[in-house]
Parts: structure tokens; sequence; C-alpha cells
């Protein structure tokens, strides 16, 4: 937008900043809306059409979500805006118009691709509504970075709550009339665009008139290459995350990967929770570096903490219930994937930590350091997939899985180490897993309890023991004060 008519606007884009315990909460909330609907329609889906119907859906929307179809915009629009409020405007406008350019044309090209390489009807029909989804859902992104900039977390969580709540209705209610997988992307397209149009009218009720995808002439392409970096690395990373899936289907069929898919759609969640505290801690360290380099690194600390206390008893959990999680969620059909599902266990808390120093690094500008340490476990990720997965099927893809991701935690972590010195990575999941230990032992002692049982059981006593420890070793003025007792496990250093 041009300078006079930012001059013009009737309201400047400031809004009221919240703290980081409300962005954190609203991070949160929104991960909850994400993980509800989204196992809750591989549930559905998996009990109306068993792991075949299952395996159509997910190969869909791995396959799709493969491409950046928001192109790297959110990360370098957050960090811009954060640091440079008054150009909102003219950073919304432009990345809309890259998610718009760059979502039609991977529409085009999966929907034509599929046609034109022999696919079936019904897998060239789902691969294209679910691209469509995701060229909307591409465009929602843009419109809630912004509010990540403005940490108004809270606005992204009211329109995802509208979104998921729609997808999961409306999948209920298709299923419900036999209206089958391709029925379901239908849905998801629908809910994914109901996000892009909510996002798209609260940033332009927030700068005091509607956005729309424009650049000033000459900015496009140099927008282009300022966001690249960040694409090549989101596209490398969704390869060696996602692209197991795709060659499962390939080599194995729809069957294998409903059976993978219901192993790792209760894994890949959980890194939403650190993507919720990174965001909420994103734009301050963004504003912190380079010039408060110890701020920017209380706040990574900070952040791996916050993680480790919520990624040690997830993972605890989930190992001891595993068997009892497949048959509870999915039914006796799913059971050859409990093995699949406890391996992938592991690989939550390496993602998890992985993604403060992804974004730590975003923030300290290396965004080619790491693409890098991206395209060496993409490489890899294909490479050993090639090898597994023929061999021990979704089985092996697992074993690929929790290779790569621990070999991109270390390769961030001495990224970040050259660049602002040590983390406390391994110090910040010491309480936790001592934290741990009452679960662990409430799990095992109640084997014959129904699951949710069990899993209620055993968080009350994790967070039974978290509170202990946080009195404990709070100094004496602040055991009467829980939330300040507890803010003292988080401030390493300190």
């Amino acid at each position: 937008m041009s300078a006079d008519l930012q001059a013009t606007s009737p309201r400047q884009p400031h809004p009221r900043r919240r703290g980081v315990a409300s962005n954190s909460t609203a991070q949160l909330l929104s991960f909850a809306f994400r993980a509800v609907s989204g196992i809750g329609v591989v549930v559905l889906l998996a009990r109306a059409g068993g792991p075949h119907d299952l395996g159509v859906v997910q190969f869909a929307l791995t396959l799709t979500s493969l491409l950046p179809f928001f192109y790297g915009v959110p990360a370098l629009l957050a960090r811009e805006v954060a640091r440079r409020p008054e150009d909102a405007r003219r950073w919304v406008e432009k990345g809309t118009l890259l998610a718009v350019v760059f979502g039609g044309s991977f529409v085009c090209m999966l929907a034509g691709g599929a046609l034109a390489l022999g696919a079936s009807r019904e897998t060239a029909l789902t691969v294209g509504i679910a691209a469509l989804g995701m060229a909307f859902d591409g465009i929602a992104r843009v419109q809630f970075a912004a509010f990540w900039a403005w940490e108004r977390m809270d606005v992204e969580t009211l329109v995802t709550g509208v979104q998921e709540t729609a997808y999961l209705a409306g999948t209920a209610a298709v299923l419900a009339a036999d209206g089958g997988p391709v029925a379901a992307l239908g849905v998801f397209t629908a809910s994914r665009a109901l996000g892009a149009l909510g996002g798209w009218l609260l940033v332009g009720r927030r700068l005091g008139g509607l956005t729309w995808p424009r650049a000033e002439r000459g900015s496009f392409l140099a927008t282009v290459r300022q966001c690249t970096p960040f694409a090549v690395s989101d596209t490398l990373t969704l390869t060696y995350a996602r692209f197991d899936s795709v060659m499962l289907g390939i080599w194995k069929g729809p069957v294998p990967v409903g059976l993978y898919q219901a192993a790792t759609n209760l894994v890949l969640y959980f890194n939403v929770v650190a993507r919720s505290v990174n965001r909420a801690l994103y734009p301050r360290m963004g504003r912190a570096w380079p010039g408060r380099p110890d701020e920017f690194r209380r706040l990574r600390d900070v952040s791996l903490r916050l993680i480790a206390m919520i990624a040690a008893p997830v993972t605890c959990g989930s190992l001891l219930l595993a068997p009892r999680t497949i048959e509870f969620l999915y039914g006796a059909s799913f059971a050859p994937a409990v093995l699949t599902y406890q391996l992938l266990i592991l690989i939550i808390p390496i993602r998890m930590a992985g993604n403060t120093m992804s974004l730590s690094l975003a923030a300290t500008d290396r965004q080619r350091s790491r693409t890098i340490a991206v395209l060496g476990a993409a490489v890899l990720n294909i490479g050993l997939n090639a090898y597994f997965i023929p061999r021990w099927s979704y089985l092996g893809a697992a074993m690929t899985t929790v290779i790569c991701e621990t070999g991109v935690l270390i390769a961030y972590a001495l990224i970040l180490r050259r660049a602002t010195g040590r983390s406390k990575l391994f110090r910040a999941h010491t309480w936790p897993l001592v934290a741990c230990a009452p679960m662990a032992a409430v799990i095992l002692a109640t084997p014959a309890a129904p699951w949710p049982v069990s899993a209620v059981a055993g968080a009350l006593a994790y967070a039974a023991a978290v509170a202990l420890l946080a009195v404990v070793r709070a100094p004496a003025r602040d055991r009467r004060r829980p939330v300040r007792a507890f803010a003292g496990l988080l401030e390493l250093g300190r």
C-alpha cells in the first residue's frame, strides 16, 4: 500500500499487546482445537471406513502439505512486523498476494499432475480437493502471522476454534450420510476457506480497512527472495517429516498408510504445543536479537523448560498407555500399529525442542544455516525410507523418522550454540523427568482401569509432583504464591 494511503488509515497497527503467558495459553487453546478436530476426524474415518479410507484421505493431505503454499511468509512477516509495526499493512498485503499466487499454482500443478501421471479418478479428485484446502490454509496463516507479531494470539484462537469445529462437525455429518473420503476432504477445504475468510476480516478490522493481495511496483520479486529461505526450509522440514507417508502409499498402498497415519497423528499434534509456546516468544526473540543477547538467551531457555514440562509427561504417559490408546481410539483392526506408535512417541520431546531451536535460528537471521541442516535431513530421510519401507513397511518409516529428527535437533543445537552460546537443552528436562516418576507409578498400578481413568490419574500425579517440586525449590516468600513458585522452575539461571 502506498505511503499516503497508510497515512490516512483511521487506525494504526499498534494494538495492545498481551503477556507471554496469555499468548501461550491462547496458542495452546488453538492447539487443542486443532488436535481435537484432527484426531477426531482420524478416529471417525478409521471407524467408518477402516485403514483404507483413512489412508486415502491421509495420503492426499500429506502429499499436498509438502508444498510451501504460504511460501515461508508467516515467519518472515511476524519477525518484520514485530520490529516495524507501521509496515503491517504492506507486509500483510504482499504476504497474501504470495499465498494466492503460489497456492493457486500448486493447486493446478497437483491436480493436473495427478491426471497426467495416470492416477485413479479417486486419487486425482482427492489430491485436487486437498490442495485447494491447503491453499486456503496458506492464506489464513499469513493473516494469523500479523497477530503473532502484534502478540494477539487470542484472535487466531477464535478463528481456529470456529474453523476446527466446522471441520469436525462437518466430517461427522458427511460420514454419517455415507459420504466417504472425498466428502470428508470437501469438508476440510470448506473449513479452511472459512478460516481464511475469518482471518482476513479480523486483520482488516485491526488495520482500519480490508487488505488486498497486492505489492508495490518492483517489490514482489524482492519479497519472494526474502521468503525463499523460509519456504525452502519449510518444504524440506515437511519432506523429512511427512514424505515417508507418500513413499509408503506409492509402494505399499492405502492400508499401510492408514495404519501409519493412525500412529503419526497421535504424535504430530504434540509438536503444535511447541509452536504455541514459541509463537508467543518469537516476536520478543526477534526484537531482542542482536541488541540484547542476554534477553534472547533467557527467552530461549525459558521456552526449552516450558516445552520440557509438557513433553516429558506426554512421552512417558504415551509409551505406557500405547496399546490401550490404539484400541480405545481406533479399534482392534489397528492393533498392528502399536509398535510403530511406541517408536514414534520417542520423537515427541525431540521435535518439540527442535521447534525452539528452529525459531531461535530464524530470530537470529540464520535461515541459511537452518535450511542447510534441513536439506541434509531431507536427503537422509528419502534415502533411508527407500531402504527401510520396502523391507519393514510402516515400521521402517517410523525408524527413519526417529533417526532424522534426532539428527536435525543435534544440528540445530550446534548451529545455535555457535551463534548465541550454550543452551539449557538437557538441563531443562531434569525436573520434568523427576516429576514423571509418580505418574508412571500410577499408570502401571491401574492396568485394568479404563484408558481415560489411567490417563487422567497419571496426569494428576504429574501435576502434583510438579507443584511439590515448585514449592520445595521456591524461596520462603514465594511458597504461598503458586504462580511465583512455578515460575521459579522456568527461570533457568536465576
